[in-house]
């Protein structure tokens, strides 16, 4: 505010300017400016007194400005008082600073909730690129997710410092048994923590639906549908399709649940093999039904029924307590307004923050053909070294391979690492070549004779797969975990039918029988089949001499779990082929311990993942293949079975196959259940 002898001060005029009025430099703009910003904080007179100031001649100005601020300045103690008290009772407007900008109301600050969104396939260890393979078998080229990056973005809501934490579950989730019983523990501890989770779901498959039971809430949009499918196995018989193609499968084997071969030699699941899937069924779905009653406080009498219904509604979910809210199809946001009855809320995406990915093309497909270099280990630490897929022959890494060469090398640069302290064997794989699955026990041996290892059993750890842990060091598996399959065979495939179909006739010229074992438009001889026979009983033999020496038991016992049965991790467990029921943290905690290691020692998960460039310079079979073959027939022929790895190791072999039978250690074909 501006006193009356201020005023008086100001309006003195400059004798020199008003002489020259071009020279002067102080305009009305100005002079109000400078008196605005001379006023007490506070003063009523900034949008009455000075606004009225126009440019005109001074005896004008000081009069009104002296009688305004009498009006003004001086008003009576009762209208302040009665001011203060109406600003005190009535909601605070819009403020106004001294230029004249108004000033926002304070907002109401909303609840913030935590948030993750899982979605897509997820893998113990996600290649960054993709399997050329998979375009020409209809896989599709995009990769899965890290699981293990989603184990510790859930374990991370235990962190946060709100206490409701919420999951949006409306994509789809692909994820195996083992992979939802490790969810279930990483639930557990948010829950520990104080937390409450709720989720939200549309359309719930019964992955889906696994890991809401796994939460306190359950919202569930009110034209959604629940899928409560029980596991169940698909198996392709393919005999009478290669019958018509005439190609004859040759086998040789020791066992008679081998149900590898089967798949080859008749046209549909024999009876004693299908009892024997049936009961490693049942045992696996008790983990499930388990699941699903605890987390939804009912029997599991009743959930095995509601799975026998399997589709259900949901006004019907709402009603047998399997939701607890039904909520608007009409989004995430909405549906948790409504279920809140208010909208005073702020989801806060709680995954990890990912590097923001170049614009530039040329910069990305740099990235993409760099091939991975593994980082160097520079602290002491704990290696977990994921051995995945079909186990082969050969030097060279391949993707959704376990290939011999790679795979010993890094097991002995683990063994002469002295910062690597323990390891955890990860193994996700149906077996393969048997000289491979031996060349990869001798060098863990060689690695478990200079530190601790503890293995570690995800979906599939069968035949080869379990050959390879047959070191005498602790064996942990899920109960959905498919493993045993202890047994041998030997394979070639037979094309004489197809080559005389299309008029194709081969001379062999030979010294004797022997390289006739090789021809693949012939069948081999009874002295060939027998030589053949002999082979595949040595190498069954030394498999059950490495289980009884392993498992503390005699060959006989073991044979008696063995000829080719597959077992899920809890039968497993009963029968003595593994230590206990168990997932990667289990199998950390326990090689700490062993290795009297802290909490502070790092862990890391080897190998590197492949990026694009890895798995076109290791799929220069697959090239060749299509090259050799027609590319349509291949597809035809591989357009159902190509989502299985071991039958493609089958396909690829017989493709460039020179006629030599091969011996494998393979769980039977598509062995997953969904």
């Amino acid at each position: 505010m501006l006193y009356p002898t201020e005023l008086r001060a100001r309006a003195a005029p400059d004798s020199s300017k008003q002489n020259d009025p071009d020279k002067s430099t102080d305009r009305p703009k100005d002079r109000l400016q400078r008196r605005s910003s001379r006023q007490p904080s506070g003063s009523r007179l900034t949008q009455v007194t000075f606004p009225l100031m126009m440019p005109t001649t001074l005896p004008r100005i000081l009069p009104f400005a002296v009688c305004t601020w009498f009006a003004f300045a001086a008003p009576n103690q009762q209208l302040f008082a009665q001011e203060k008290a109406a600003a005190e009772t009535v909601p605070a407007a819009p403020a106004q600073k001294a230029d004249g900008q108004k000033t926002e109301a304070p907002k109401v600050e909303k609840q913030r909730i935590p948030f993750l969104h899982p979605a897509g396939a997820y893998e113990d260890l996600a290649e960054m690129g993709f399997n050329p393979m998979s375009l020409l078998t209809g896989g599709g080229g995009a990769p899965p997710k890290s699981f293990y990056q989603l184990t510790e973005s859930i374990e991370g809501l235990a962190k946060v410092p709100e206490s409701q934490v919420f999951l949006d579950l409306t994509s789809g989730l692909g994820l195996n048994l083992p992979q939802l019983r490790e969810l279930e523990r990483s639930f557990a501890k948010v829950r520990a923590a104080g937390k409450r989770i709720t989720c939200y779901l549309e359309n719930a498959s019964a992955a889906s639906f696994q890991v809401a039971a796994m939460c306190d809430e359950i919202l569930l949009a009110d034209m959604g549908t629940i899928d409560l499918r029980s596991p169940a196995m698909s198996v392709m018989y393919m005999k009478d399709a290669l019958d018509l193609l005439g190609v004859q499968v040759e086998v040789t084997r020791v066992g008679a649940f081998k149900g590898a071969v089967e798949p080859y030699m008749l046209p549909q699941m024999s009876t004693h093999l299908r009892h024997h899937y049936e009961a490693m069924l049942r045992s696996m779905n008790s983990d499930i039904v388990r699941r699903i009653a605890v987390g939804r406080r009912l029997t599991e009498e009743k959930v095995r029924e509601l799975q026998a219904q399997r589709m259900i509604s949901a006004k019907e979910a709402k009603q047998l307590g399997l939701v607890d809210k039904l909520v608007p199809w009409s989004g995430v946001k909405r549906a948790v307004a409504a279920a809140r009855g208010d909208d005073a809320f702020e989801l806060v995406d709680a995954a990890p923050k990912k590097k923001k990915q170049s614009r530039d093309i040329m910069a990305i497909l740099s990235n993409m053909m760099r091939q991975q270099k593994e980082e160097e280990i520079e602290d002491p630490q704990i290696v977990v070294m994921h051995l995945s897929g079909e186990i082969v022959d050969g030097d060279s890494p391949a993707p959704g391979s376990m290939v011999s060469g790679p795979s010993v090398k890094k097991l002995d640069e683990l063994a002469e690492n002295d910062l690597v302290k323990a390891v955890v064997v990860r193994i996700n794989s149906p077996g393969g070549s048997a000289t491979a699955s031996e060349a990869i026990r001798q060098a863990l041996q060689r690695l478990a004779a200079k530190k601790p290892v503890v293995f570690s059993m995800g979906e599939l750890a069968a035949s080869g797969g379990y050959w390879i842990t047959t070191i005498g060091q602790p064996i942990l598996a899920e109960v959905g975990t498919i493993t045993g399959s202890i047994g041998v065979f030997g394979m070639r495939f037979q094309t004489g039918a197809l080559m005389r179909r299309v008029g194709v006739h081969t001379d062999i010229v030979s010294l004797d029988d022997g390289p006739l074992m090789d021809a693949t438009d012939r069948p081999w001889t009874d002295g060939a089949r027998a030589r053949m026979q002999g082979f595949v009983d040595d190498i069954y033999e030394r498999f059950l001499s490495h289980v009884a020496d392993s498992r503390h038991k005699t060959t006989q016992e073991v044979d008696a779990i063995a000829g080719g049965r597959v077992w899920s991790g809890q039968q497993a467990v009963e029968n003595g082929l593994v230590d206990a029921i168990g997932g990667l943290g289990d199998a950390l905690a326990m090689v700490r311990e062993k290795a009297k290691l802290g909490e502070d020692v790092e862990v890391v998960h080897m190998p590197e993942p492949k990026n694009l460039a890895d798995a076109l310079f290791s799929s220069f079979f697959d090239a060749q293949v299509q090259a050799g073959v027609d590319a349509a027939a291949l597809r035809a022929v591989l357009g159902d079975c190509g989502r299985f790895g071991e039958v493609l190791g089958v396909v690829r072999d017989a493709l460039s196959s020179d006629g030599r039978a091969r011996v494998y250690a393979l769980a039977p074909m598509g062995l997953r259940v969904r």
